[in-house]
């Protein structure tokens, strides 16, 4: 089987998190194995070949933590572990993160160890980490958004996971899912409007992180959105959705939302992507979208039927 690469997208409030879950549960009712490398540089080191005897059997280090019948002291004993490699306490001081990759500065993750890898943008490791830490909550530090610096951040993280997970998944043929990925730019490319400061496309898709993700694009991109959102909707949508929730800079802009969602449905992104595989000669993703204001129960059924066809079951 060819692999499948597969995002799950759409503005704010779509429901990525909660779709990203419905489709790991389905993979599983079909007896894939699934691990999540979505995560901090703990959360995906805890997937390496020398930590075996603790990830067999897990979704990912929350589930192993979470697991009542593992005694503390061998939780504690994994997190140590995983903190020396980290810091370095018993080798050479270097950052020994992980990767699929076998050489000499990473711990290996065998890619054969599951049938399905869950990843997510942005990450929450390296620029990942800035974009969701600083730059979405510039306000949290008295500062305004800067969209041009967001761009730039986003593209590091695409080499980054690119080299060190996806190539390698890719080349394996396995099945990733992701929340959202270089269809991102929706939220990023400029707009006289409503986003006169954003980057402009003719500079996004040559952005190195980028022109890797164009050139290697998913296989398909599943978008939850909705045709005719308004501000009132969107408004309302985030009071319900984002309840509980402590929402960053993006998420609290209702005007901003609003353009998202309409690039995200409407032909804006698939001539975007139908440009980029024309510059960068590479496949053209299948871009199936979702109604956003639908039920949980309608959107799931409707993305595990089209989950089905691409399984070919």
């Amino acid at each position: 089987m060819a692999f499948i690469d597969l995002v799950i997208g759409g503005p704010d409030m779509s429901g990525t998190s909660t779709q990203i879950n419905v489709l790991i549960d389905y993979f599983k009712s079909i007896g894939k194995r699934v691990k999540d490398i979505s995560g901090t540089e703990i959360d995906v080191l805890f997937h390496a070949e020398i930590f075996r005897e603790y990830n067999d059997n897990y979704l990912n280090l929350k589930e192993f933590l979470l697991d009542k019948d593992v005694s503390e002291d061998k939780k504690k004993e994994l997190v140590y572990k995983a903190n020396d490699l980290l810091l370095g306490l018993s080798l050479k001081p270097d950052l020994r993160i992980s990767s699929m990759v076998q050489n000499d500065i990473t711990t290996y993750i065998d890619p054969e160890s599951a049938d399905v890898w869950v990843m997510e943008e942005p990450v929450r490791r390296g620029s990942g980490q800035t974009v969701r830490t600083l730059e979405n909550n510039r306000s949290q530090y008295n500062s305004e958004i800067d969209q041009i610096s967001i761009s730039f951040s986003h593209q590091v993280y695409r080499v980054d996971e690119f080299y060190r997970f996806r190539r390698i998944l890719r080349e394996k043929n396995k099945i990733i899912l992701r929340s959202r990925s270089e269809e991102s730019a929706c939220y990023q490319i400029n707009d006289a409007k409503l986003l006169p400061n954003g980057i402009s496309k003719s500079v996004y898709v040559r952005l190195p992180g980028n022109k890797i993700a164009f050139s290697n694009p998913p296989t398909h991109i599943f978008i939850a959105c909705s045709l005719n959102m308004t501000k009132e909707q969107y408004v309302e949508a985030k009071l319900k959705r984002g309840e509980g929730r402590l929402l960053d800079d993006l998420e609290q802009n209702a005007e901003y939302q609003v353009l998202v969602n309409k690039r995200y449905s409407t032909d804006w992104l698939d001539n975007l992507y139908k440009e980029t595989c024309e510059k960068y000669k590479s496949q053209m993703p299948e871009i199936i979208k979702f109604n956003m204001f639908d039920s949980k129960e309608a959107i799931k059924e409707q993305m595990q039927a089209k989950l089905k066809t691409i399984l070919g079951l």
